[in-house]
């Protein structure tokens, strides 16, 4: 019992802490998130939206945790098994709008789950237009290119149709 005790006290305070060294999100940016996750139950996305807004904790800065993690450039960053998710300022700042913040809270919905980049990547490449994320109204923007850029990288397999613009089998 003692050591169950010390391991509950120990997970707790790893947990604490990753919320108290980063910043919660201020009412505009919770706003954002809102909407997104809206979107994401209206297309069907359930269980992705009750995850997003019952249990995920949303942070606008790095923890200590992921501080010590470098990273290129980056939308959002999960802390799995902790259902912490960190959106940095290009998710407020690049997507055209909440259906493009939607396709992002839907790949960080997967790490929730536990799932790998190249799951989250192929999962939401599989799912754009079920979201309402199609080539018609977002291939020109930078998270539209990027996300193609990465599911390419991570999920190649889905882009080996010569006669497809980009190679994208799903087209």
């Amino acid at each position: 019992m003692i050591c169950v005790s010390v391991c509950v006290v120990a997970v707790l305070g790893f947990y604490l802490s990753l919320i108290a060294t980063s910043r919660s999100l201020s009412f505009d940016q919770r706003g954002k998130v809102t909407a997104a996750v809206a979107i994401l139950e209206a297309q069907g996305f359930t269980g992705e939206a009750t995850l997003l807004r019952r249990v995920t904790v949303f942070r606008s800065s790095d923890n200590w945790f992921n501080a010590m993690v470098p990273k290129e450039s980056a939308f959002a960053a999960t802390n799995f098994p902790f259902e912490i998710m960190t959106l940095y300022s290009d998710f407020f700042t690049y997507p055209i709008d909440d259906t493009e913040r939607a396709a992002i809270l839907l790949h960080e919905a997967r790490h929730l789950v536990g799932g790998d980049e190249k799951d989250a990547y192929s999962y939401v490449w599989k799912n754009r237009a079920k979201l309402g994320w199609t080539r018609d109204k977002y291939a020109g923007s930078i998270v539209w290119k990027n996300v193609r850029v990465q599911t390419r990288e991570y999920s190649p397999e889905m882009f080996v149709c010569q006669d497809k613009e980009f190679g994208d089998c799903s087209e």
